[in-house]
């Protein structure tokens, strides 16, 4: 809905507003809060104010109608006149006001009711805006549900410093007292926003200026609990799977390098079957076996000759040996590497988002795993701050939550 100026070119005061109301042909209005404040001059905080003082003083009347407006009549349900209206000045009786200033406000004061307000029992057969009524039912939907998020978050948030806060303490009371304070830092950044907030619509921007300077103060003492929570935590679980990788790593390397020594055996034959073997071949060699300390220490041709046979079936024991010692430490290397988990780098995320990066920006874009760490740790000491906030739009969302400012746009919002 566009802005209508004050029909008086003027902000109005107090006593000219209530004139205007008592004033209508009628007596009756049915108007929204922002269309009176659009009318007038105001604010809305200021309107809705001034109608409930109005209304305890007895000088009208108001009820609730459909679509979040309001019904405003006289008292006496009847036009008054301005000369009867009651003083602006506390006090001073009502026939005491000056009577030609009010008669030449009168007929300003009761002219024709701008596009946009109706009076009441204009139409009697009119149905009620079910757009509007829809739209304010969305906006408390959407309202409720950023607060429950909200609520969420700061839960979660208090929980994060408040465990970071005892972890400083050295004994079991500063423990308790750092995490108190945590959490009274962590609770004010969630109302202070909402707080700040208020009081910039109230005007009173001293007031405002003060909250938002003590939440930015709470959000960094929260930022630095959170901080040091995430970079504790995701350090210690880096660090393990780094330590599980690299012995991953390094079994895998050993395993291959014994499979590849296995290939190239090619004995077949079992020790105890060689060992038969040379029992066999020892009495051939017994005219050198003296000779060469029992075909070890072979100098002549003919103790090579006759030792050779008992040489060949020595070299395939100790193949047949060394076959078995491999196999045996394949298996204990495979049995190990099963039970440990499977990682393959430290730190996966970062390493993946920093390829990805890459690969989308054709290498422009020279993003490392440590920048993708440092970003993922800011964000997640960041997200627990922004509770404060999201309580805030929760409340400009909620119907009646926002007042109207007087700005260039000469805009508003329903």
């Amino acid at each position: 809905m566009n802005a209508v100026e004050p029909p008086f070119g003027n902000v109005l005061g107090d006593e000219e507003a209530l004139s205007w109301l008592q004033n209508q042909p009628t007596g009756r209005l049915e108007v929204s809060v922002a269309e009176l404040a659009s009318l007038w001059g105001w604010g809305r905080t200021r309107v809705y104010r001034r109608l409930e003082r109005w209304e305890q003083e007895g000088r009208i009347a108001k009820c609730g109608a459909p679509g979040g407006r309001w019904l405003v009549s006289t008292v006496a349900d009847r036009p008054m006149a301005l000369t009867g209206a009651v003083s602006a000045t506390p006090g001073v009786p009502a026939d005491k006001v000056d009577t030609e200033k009010s008669q030449e406000l009168a007929p300003k004061l009761s002219g024709p009711i701008p596009a946009g307000v109706r009076q009441a029992g204009w139409h009697p057969d009119a149905h009620p805006d079910t757009s509007r009524a829809s739209g304010r039912l969305a906006r408390m939907a959407i309202s409720a549900i950023l607060v429950v998020i909200a609520l969420a978050i700061a839960w979660f948030g208090i929980r994060i410093n408040a465990w970071y806060g005892a972890m400083l303490g050295r004994t079991a009371e500063a423990s308790l007292l750092l995490a108190g304070l945590s959490v009274a830092a962590d609770s004010l950044a969630l109302v202070l926003p909402a707080t700040g907030r208020m009081l910039w619509l109230d005007r009173r921007l001293g007031a405002a200026a003060m909250a938002w300077g003590l939440w930015s103060l709470t959000t960094v003492i929260a930022l630095l609990a959170s901080v040091g929570f995430a970079s504790l935590n995701i350090a210690d679980v880096t660090a393990a799977r780094a330590k599980t990788a690299s012995s991953i790593e390094r079994l895998s390397a050993r395993l291959e390098q014994l499979r590849l020594e296995r290939r190239a055996i090619r004995e077949p034959r079992s020790v105890a079957a060689i060992d038969a073997e040379i029992q066999i071949a020892q009495p051939g060699t017994a005219a050198a076996w003296r000779a060469t300390a029992g075909c070890t220490d072979v100098t002549l041709p003919k103790s090579g000759e006759a030792c050779a046979p008992l040489l060949t079936l020595r070299q395939a024991r100790g193949e047949a040996m060394r076959r078995d010692a491999i196999d045996a430490e394949l298996h204990d290397l495979a049995i190990e590497i099963d039970r440990l988990p499977a990682a393959t780098v430290a730190d996966p995320q970062a390493d993946t988002a920093a390829r990805l990066a890459r690969w989308l920006t054709a290498g422009l874009a020279r993003i490392t795993p440590e920048d993708v760490a440092m970003a993922r740790i800011a964000g997640m000491a960041f997200l627990p701050q922004v509770a404060g906030l999201v309580t805030m739009l929760a409340m400009a969302l909620w119907p009646g939550g926002s007042r109207r400012r007087k700005i260039v746009s000469g805009k508003f919002p329903n």
